[in-house]
């Protein structure tokens, strides 16, 4: 942000220098009040001066010497050459500033977006070219970490997907996919990827900590809190925000059918407690719920990363009150 900045400041200062000569300091010599009156009777006097004799024709010279001092401060300004130099050096610098800009901070490579740094960008593409070249596994689960860690989904997806291809027990690909499925709003087919990779290797933290989510937003707040304890008995690193969920999910459990247990249960996990944000957007003053058919419409539908939210009729009421008092 900054530095387009600083080149949009460079560029209005390169055309301010470019097209500060055309327009040129003020005519030193301003023209004499009622000049063009003064040439007329010059002129007249000029025609009519042959024709007179003596004190006349004196007067006449006097008078004549008087106006052509009064019109000798005055002359037609001369046009000014254009000079090519500042419009060039302007346009130079813009240029080159464009250049760096694009060049250093502008993201051009796939997978290149705000958060992905040029450098990462760059590296995701070379993990990629290699991967796609070789066709190795160890390759390709190189190249779906690496976009796996830098939020680029779709490439990690098929990267994943190819390493299942080539190693369908690989469980590592199968968690991934499993995850990026429950990203992706497909509940059924994640819960199956998720509870075979779980089943194979039931020391990741991270396989548990999707797979009780995926069963808190499809409301089976037994199994999401077995899942979350797996989590915590194997070393999860989001230990506090995990025991949250826990007792969130218990409450859940005690059939709480209110908005602010709907919104407990279905929404605080990616929103905040008291809608404030986290993985998901903030809700407190989000102008979005003041327009409640467009809330129903996500959460029965979902949008960009949200899943679907399956909620019967009485508890999309109370939770859209409920939003609407946030």
């Amino acid at each position: 942000m900054m530095a387009t900045l600083f080149f949009l400041l460079f560029l209005l200062l390169g055309l301010y220098l470019a097209l500060r000569p055309l327009w040129g300091p003020k005519d030193p010599f301003p023209e004499p009040p009622r000049r063009e009156e003064l040439l007329r009777e010059l002129s007249v006097l000029q025609e009519e001066v042959g024709a007179l004799e003596g004190e006349e024709k004196k007067l006449a010279l006097a008078r004549m010497v008087e106006l052509e001092r009064a019109l000798e401060g005055w002359r037609p300004p001369e046009p000014r050459a254009f000079n090519p130099l500042p419009v060039a050096l302007a346009l130079g610098v813009a240029l080159l500033l464009g250049v760096g800009l694009w060049r250093y901070t502008l993201p051009r490579l796939p997978g290149e977006t705000t958060v992905t740094q040029r450098a990462e960008a760059r590296e995701l593409r070379a993990l990629s070219q290699k991967a796609k070249r070789t066709g190795a596994v160890e390759d390709l689960l190189a190249w779906g970490r690496r976009a796996y860690e830098l939020q680029v989904y779709e490439e990690a997806a098929e990267a994943y997907l190819e390493v299942l291809k080539k190693d369908p027990k690989n469980v590592e690909a199968v968690r991934r996919v499993g995850i990026l499925l429950f990203m992706g709003g497909r509940l059924e087919e994640a819960q199956m990827f998720l509870e075979i990779a779980q089943h194979a290797d039931p020391k990741a933290a991270e396989g548990w900590l999707f797979l009780g989510n995926l069963y808190f937003q499809k409301g089976q707040m037994p199994e999401a809190i077995a899942a979350w304890e797996r989590y915590l008995e194997v070393g999860g690193e989001a230990r506090e925000r995990v025991e949250g969920l826990i007792a969130m999910a218990r409450a859940q459990a005690q059939g709480g059918r209110d908005g602010k247990s709907v919104f407990q249960a279905r929404c605080a996990l990616c929103h905040g407690a008291q809608g404030e944000g986290g993985l998901g957007p903030k809700l407190q003053g989000n102008p979005i719920l003041k327009a409640p058919e467009a809330v129903r419409e996500i959460v029965l539908k979902g949008r960009g990363q949200m899943p679907p939210v399956p909620l019967g009729e009485e508890e999309l009421k109370a939770l859209l009150d409920y939003l609407a008092g946030l």
